[in-house]
């Protein structure tokens, strides 16, 4: 009897043993299925952005060298228009300094005719006078 005890609890021991180990597998199974899953879409979405990498990254760097293109136009462009402003500079300068000549011998002139005008008058109140 005591045999047949022993059996019985043996045989319900290794029972309970099996049943916790399946459940415990069990669990570790649905625990190791999320994170597989994770997994999946973790790896779904460095796929999906190596893919953008690869379809952006050459319109990205076209976009920066028509930039680059652009900003090397705009600054000859620049130099461009510096060397004519400092051209029409230099024609302004001397425009001045032709328009200031022409101003004094205009100023000449008018003394000129100044002295001219008061020796005639000065002519013609003499004659007058006599």
């Amino acid at each position: 009897m005591f045999n047949k005890a022993v059996k019985v609890l043996s045989v319900v021991g290794v029972a309970g043993a099996v049943m916790t180990g399946c459940a415990t597998k069990s669990y570790v199974d649905e625990q190791d299925a999320k994170i597989l899953e994770k997994l999946n879409a973790l790896e779904g979405k460095v796929s999906q952005f190596e893919q953008m990498h690869k379809t952006e990254h050459p319109k990205i760097v076209s976009r920066i060298e028509d930039l680059e293109t652009k900003v090397s136009n705009l600054e000859s462009e620049h130099a461009d228009i510096k060397s004519q402003i400092s051209a029409v500079n230099q024609k302004a300068d001397k425009n001045a300094a032709a328009i200031r000549g022409l101003s004094e011998r205009v100023d000449a002139l008018e003394a000129k005719l100044d002295r001219l005008s008061e020796n005639i008058e000065r002519v013609m109140r003499k004659s007058l006078a006599k």
